[in-house]
C-alpha cells in the first residue's frame, strides 16, 4: 500500500496537494502514514543541508535520522499556524550547531564582500566515465572544503539560500534575524565562496595547461 493510500487520498496528485502543516496535524492525531509523507518530502533536503553545514556525510545521515525521529516522537513541538518548511530547517540548523559544539570543530571567520548576483550551480556527480566520476568527486570535495572556511553564520545562510533555495524571508525565519541581515551575510558568503572556488578552478586550468 502506498503512502498516498495510507493517508486517505486516492491518487498521488491529491497527496501532493495536502499541505505539510496538515500532515503534521494528522501526525499529532496519530496518523503515522502522515510522517512517511513528511519524511519523503523533506529528508533528502534536510540531509543535504546538514551535510553542507557539518561537512561529514556519515554524521549527516545519522543526524538527519535523529532530527526526524524527534519529529515523529514529538510532533506537537510544531505549531500548525507556522510554516513547516522554516520550522524543520530551524530544527536541523539547531541540531547542526549542537553537533559542531559537541565536536568542538574549528570554524574560520571571514569578513566583507559585495557580490550578491553569483550563486554556485554545482550538481552531484552523475554516473559516467571514470574520469567524469573522479572529477565530480573532486568538485564535491572542493566545494565542501570551501564551505568549511565560511563562518557558521555565513555558512548556514549560504546553504539555506544558495543551495537549498530558501527565500531571504524564509531564511530569516529559520535563523531568527532580520531579512537585511540575511542579505548582508549571503552577499559576504557568496563572495568568499566565489573566491575560494575560483582559486581551485584557476589551479585546475593551470594544471591542464601544463599537461
Amino acid at each position: 500500500m502506498s503512502s498516498e493510500d495510507r493517508i486517505g487520498v486516492s491518487d498521488p496528485e491529491t497527496a501532493e496537494r495536502i499541505s505539510d502543516e496538515e500532515l503534521m496535524v494528522r501526525l499529532m492525531e496519530g496518523d503515522a502514514a502522515a510522517f512517511d509523507e513528511i519524511y519523503a518530502r523533506y529528508a533528502p533536503r534536510i540531509q543535504t543541508f546538514v551535510y553542507r553545514f557539518i561537512g561529514n556525510r556519515e554524521s549527516a545521515e545519522d543526524l538527519t535520522q535523529e532530527i526526524f525521529l524527534k519529529v515523529y516522537r514529538n510532533p506537537r513541538a510544531f505549531d500548525p499556524r507556522k510554516r513547516f518548511l522554516t520550522w524543520i530547517f530551524a530544527v536541523a540548523r539547531n541540531a547542526c550547531i549542537d553537533h559542531l559544539r559537541l565536536k568542538k570543530l574549528p570554524v574560520v571567520s571571514f569578513g566583507g564582500g559585495e557580490d550578491e548576483s553569483w550563486t554556485p550551480q554545482i550538481e552531484s556527480p552523475r554516473a559516467g566515465s571514470p574520469e567524469e566520476e573522479a572529477l565530480g568527486r573532486e568538485l564535491e570535495g572542493r566545494m565542501q572544503e570551501v564551505l568549511a572556511t565560511l563562518s557558521k553564520k555565513l555558512r548556514d545562510v549560504f546553504v539555506l539560500c544558495a543551495i537549498q533555495g530558501l527565500s531571504y524571508e524564509e531564511a530569516a525565519e529559520v535563523v531568527g534575524c532580520p531579512v537585511k541581515t540575511i542579505s548582508s551575510r549571503l552577499s559576504r558568503a557568496r563572495d568568499r565562496f566565489y573566491q575560494g572556488f575560483s582559486r581551485y578552478l584557476d589551479e585546475g586550468h593551470q594544471a591542464r595547461s601544463r599537461g
